[in-house]
């Protein structure tokens, strides 16, 4: 099975939605939505099975773009 595109999941600081998200070559990190992720801030980072609630991300990787 190939790994997902997105594997992470981030809320971001002051945020209310859990993103879909991944490491870059650069060693940070971009979601599915393509929503900025400052790496100093104190985001949270959960669980990869933890479901994503921004729709953004959600219609992303359903598009099949994301994955």
């Amino acid at each position: 099975m190939a790994q997902p595109a997105y594997p992470l999941r981030v809320r971001l600081y002051g945020g209310r939605n859990t993103h879909a998200a991944r490491e870059t070559v650069d060693a940070a990190a971009e979601t599915a939505c393509q929503t900025f992720i400052d790496i100093l801030a104190e985001n949270h980072w959960l669980d990869g099975d933890t479901m994503v609630t921004c729709k953004r991300c959600t219609r992303a990787l359903n598009e099949g773009g994301a994955q």
